[in-house]
């Protein structure tokens, strides 16, 4: 087994811009293949399902009878939506820029962890070939017992003990 080339160093990775660092391509059409499924369509989801409810709301706000009960229940409604949102509001702005940080590092981040996935998988193929060192004089001697054992089993049974 051959010893795969040492990928770039530290000091070359952090002088060298991240568009001409390598990139793994499976792992970005991966990604690509994901993004849709799995942010674009449950956020399309959420603000048609949002976009619907507020429509129907609207609507029935709008054509409603006024009697008193109604009024004063919708006055009630919106002092609790409006204690809800001061509770929402903060988590929505922490969360938009959780997201839009998240963004930005996935710009920024694929080049690095390219070169990070390339030392990893070095350092597991030099692992397995210092292995190889390390297993094979065991393999050896106890193939060497097993097959002493079995001739000794097969002289036993040969002379009938």
């Amino acid at each position: 087994m051959s010893i795969p080339p040492t990928p770039p160093t530290i000091e070359e990775i952090l002088k060298t811009p991240p568009d001409k660092l390598p990139r793994n391509k499976q792992t970005e059409l991966i990604h690509k293949r994901e993004v849709w499924r799995q942010i674009y369509l449950p956020l399309l989801v959420g603000g048609a399902v949002v976009l619907g409810v507020s429509i129907l709301t609207l609507m029935a706000g709008i054509s409603g009878s006024t009697t008193l009960t109604r009024v004063w229940a919708d006055i009630s409604l919106v002092f609790v939506v409006a204690q809800v949102m001061l509770v929402v509001l903060p988590l929505l702005l922490v969360f938009g820029g959780l997201a839009y940080g998240v963004v930005y590092l996935l710009k920024i981040l694929p080049p690095y962890l390219k070169v990070a996935q390339d030392y990893t998988a070095l350092a597991a193929q030099k692992t397995e070939w210092a292995m190889r060192y390390v297993i094979e004089p065991v393999l050896s001697i106890k193939s060497a017992v097993a097959g002493l054992d079995n001739a000794i089993q097969t002289v036993r049974r040969f002379f009938g003990r």
